[in-house]
């Protein structure tokens, strides 16, 4: 199963970007963000993820969450996956 990486603002949970790499356990996603942005990467394969439903990350615990309303982004994962902002 392919790596599934995430960044986020740690500031408000909201996710900046997604890349899917290779399921080698030493690949890491080093993404260029602007300076003094305060970016984090969340690395997992994120099963519970399902489409048409939004995602943000609970900065208090560091774990993707479902969220409601227009906060969040939808996700496509697969061999066409896609991000929705």
């Amino acid at each position: 199963m392919p790596n599934r990486f995430i960044a986020y603002d740690t500031r408000t949970g909201r996710i900046l970007g997604v890349h899917h790499g290779p399921p080698h356990a030493d690949y890491t996603w080093k993404p260029k963000f602007a300076p003094g942005m305060q970016v984090a990467i969340l690395r997992g394969p994120f099963p519970h993820c399902s489409e048409g439903k939004r995602y943000a990350v609970d900065t208090a615990h560091n774990k993707l969450v479902e969220v409601s309303g227009e906060h969040g982004i939808s996700f496509g994962f697969g061999r066409t996956g896609g991000i929705s902002l």
